[in-house]
């Protein structure tokens, strides 16, 4: 598949990198970006403006299949779309006689004046000729508020309609998981591990002789009955009392206001701190319970004033890195037991943790993941996870591949591993004696810098299959 790509910032760079690997791909930059990390990836670069038929052109828009607007300037990503739509394949012929698919063209929204849902907005693109808007705002809202919702959850993925589901957690004291090693606990059924991370240790795949330890961070995958079960007996603490459902919301901008909103629909108490008169005076007009604060979420005062240490969790999404950082230090320091926080910036979202923030989530990262849904629809790169870390991949079997167990399969040096098989539409969570055959479809999670060996695995597994 042939994409182009209009942006200059680090989403324009990640979304590359993500589809560079399955698709030939083509960046429009501005000339300012010469040198930048674009340069030196395996895909070509037209410098220019993507609003410029010019550079759309010298871009080979004529023979594209998708055209993907993502430059921070929303008024540009629309008329880059309209443009490109105009100067796209049209009246195309294939070999066989039928009518080649017209462009597809994917637009950014970084501010939600248009509307208030993406799905409105949407409605409203298709005359003007955009296929599918993507609002990075309104994706971080819905995501952090499915991770609030499920309980001391520190990242919770949902993958093949539901049937799957992906929970990083931090292993509490006195859970049933620290009393021994993997082998001598041993895992609920349809649960695989995927990931341990511990402090000052590069993270790993778990195996039978690995000792976890309260502090530890779990990831694990498995269907809706075994994650409910390993959360219920695995990972519980049992000295802790169930945890009230309060939120506090530090910012109320199109973020803030998603996630106080669904959360509130969902139960929940909800207190919002803003700085801002207007925003304050908006969001409580929309909340039928929630109390609004205007104020400095940063002020210790006011958070201790406010007894922000006794909610269980703590969200904060200003449009500010640096602020969403101080406050959740402090919400930290107060107590609290799970903080959320937004990081825009790449270079704060690994920062953010290594300090102790709990959750450190990113417009970027959202955004670049439903571009990649709409671009890929169940093949290869399904998603990204650990702030691009870590990959999830959907790879099909070759049809003639003989029966094969799981076990035989070695990914020995590589962070690799099979979270589900994928058989008629029936999804199975492995064991080493399960078999895998021809035709079926296998979700592996894997480091991003083991991609290309764990493609070249399954080749190789393939070829040795007989």
């Amino acid at each position: 598949m042939r994409i182009v790509i209009g942006g200059e910032d680090d989403v324009a760079v990640r979304l590359a990198e993500a589809l560079q690997v399955e698709h030939d791909v083509t960046v429009v930059a501005p000339s300012w970006a010469r040198g930048s990390k674009l340069e030196n990836m395996e895909i070509s670069v037209v410098h220019g403006l993507c609003t410029s038929g010019e550079a759309l052109a010298e871009a080979d828009i004529e023979h594209a299949d998708v055209f993907v607007a993502c430059t921070p300037v929303d008024e540009r990503n629309l008329l880059a779309c309209a443009e490109a739509k105009q100067l796209g394949p049209k009246n195309a012929v294939q070999a066989d006689g039928t009518a080649a698919p017209s462009l597809k063209t994917i637009c950014f929204l970084r501010r939600l004046d248009v509307q208030s849902t993406e799905q409105e907005a949407n409605r409203l693109a298709k005359p003007l000729g955009i296929d599918h808007l993507v609002m990075p705002s309104e994706k971080l809202g819905q995501e952090i508020s499915r991770i609030v919702l499920v309980p001391d959850a520190l990242d919770y993925e949902i993958f093949e309609n539901g049937q799957i589901r992906l929970i990083k957690q931090e292993i509490p004291e006195g859970s049933h998981i620290t009393e021994g090693t993997l082998k001598e606990i041993g895992t609920p059924e349809d649960v695989v591990l995927i990931m341990i991370q511990k402090d000052d240790e590069p993270p790993c795949v778990p195996n039978g002789s690995t000792r976890f330890q309260a502090g530890d961070r779990l990831t694990a995958v498995g269907n809706m009955r075994g994650i409910h079960r390993l959360q219920s007996k695995w990972l519980r603490d049992p000295s802790r009392e169930k945890s009230p459902r309060r939120v506090t919301v530090v910012g109320a901008g199109v973020v803030g206001m998603h996630v106080a909103l669904g959360l509130e629909k969902a139960g929940w108490r909800v207190k919002v701190i803003e700085s801002d008169p207007e925003r304050c005076a908006e969001i409580a007009g929309k909340l039928k319970k929630g109390l609004v604060l205007e104020g400095d979420g940063s002020d210790i005062e006011l958070l201790q004033d406010e007894y922000i240490g006794d909610d269980p969790v703590l969200i904060a999404v200003t449009s500010n890195d640096e602020n969403n950082l101080l406050v959740s230090l402090l919400a930290n320091q107060l107590g609290v037991r799970r903080v959320i926080t937004r990081a825009d910036k790449t270079s704060n979202e690994k920062l953010f943790e290594d300090v102790g923030v709990d959750v450190v989530l990113s417009t970027r990262g959202t955004a670049i993941n439903s571009v990649l849904e709409i671009v890929n629809p169940r093949r290869d790169l399904v998603r990204e996870l650990e702030h691009g870390d870590l990959s999830v991949l959907e790879l099909e079997i070759p049809a003639d591949l003989p029966p094969k167990p799981l076990k035989e399969f070695s990914i020995d040096g590589m962070f690799a591993i099979v979270g589900a098989i994928i058989r008629n539409d029936k999804v199975t969570v492995p064991r080493g004696e399960h078999v895998i055959q021809g035709s079926d479809k296998v979700l592996v999670f894997c480091a991003k810098s083991d991609e290309e060996d764990a493609r070249r695995l399954f080749d190789q597994f393939t070829l040795d299959g007989d």
